[in-house]
């Protein structure tokens, strides 16, 4: 079951959450919501530092597949983006989760939901991936979709549906699996890949993240389900030589 994590004190998430609410016909059990294989599950407080949600989830008696954190995205470059990245922290965990930890993601359904995103056509908005860089801590594949990057886009309608649609939309296609390394925070090369090549990328560590030790780049390959190749933007020799050496194909 795909479960969908509703955070009360986010105002973008709960506009996600009411779009979600009204779009399709669910049924309710206390806080959480229910339509064929997706659920809703609404917290109090904020997805980042909710650890351990999968556990208290199924504590409950459900089964989940992937948990997919619907949030808003804050920026001081208050940038209009609608994005989607893994979850986990390749250092210290600043915002949430634990330190140099890397949570399995669903590198399938992050790239529909790229896709998805795009054909929505806000031309106000970009679409892109993100690098991976705050918790929560859970052992379940997951991943975030956002909105941001200010209180205005947290409120916008049309932002808040579109990513609504796409999350009821979204679905499982078979891509080539990747992780991303080097480049800016919003991953514009990796997301260019993604669309005109059709590569489903999993984890991506920003240039500001570097230098990845080999215990690291296995956590990430680790944490990117079914990864045979990384793509780099940027040249990273040490790095090369470490996913060569663990069997990861390279490009740049």
């Amino acid at each position: 079951m795909l479960c969908i994590v509703i955070s009360k004190e986010d105002i973008a998430s709960n506009n996600i959450g009411e779009h979600l609410l009204s779009l399709e016909k669910w049924k309710r059990k206390g806080n959480i919501y229910f339509n064929n294989e997706k659920m809703i599950y609404f917290i109090e407080d904020t997805h980042i530092y909710h650890d351990n949600i999968d556990e208290e989830i199924e504590a409950l008696g459900y089964k989940v597949s992937t948990i997919i954190f619907a949030s808003r995205h804050a920026s001081m470059a208050r940038r209009k983006t609608l994005s989607v990245h893994a979850v986990g922290n390749f250092g210290k965990a600043e915002y949430g989760g634990k330190d140099a930890t890397l949570v399995p993601c669903n590198p399938l359904l992050m790239r529909n939901a790229l896709q998805l995103l795009k054909e929505k056509e806000l031309e106000e908005y970009e679409v892109c991936y993100e690098a991976t860089h705050h918790g929560p801590y859970l052992k379940k594949p997951c991943f975030f979709i956002e909105v941001g990057s200010t209180e205005r886009e947290w409120r916008d309608e049309k932002a808040c549906k579109a990513i609504a649609e796409t999350i009821l939309e979204i679905e499982e296609r078979e891509y080539e699996v990747a992780i991303g390394i080097g480049g800016g925070h919003y991953a514009p090369r990796f997301t260019d890949i993604a669309l005109e090549k059709g590569v489903a990328f999993g984890h991506i560590a920003a240039k500001y993240a570097l230098p990845l030790n080999e215990e690291m780049l296995i956590k990430m390959v680790e944490a990117t389900p079914n990864c045979k190749k990384a793509y780099f933007h940027g040249e990273y020799k040490e790095i090369k030589e470490i996913l060569t050496k663990i069997g990861i194909d390279v490009e740049s």
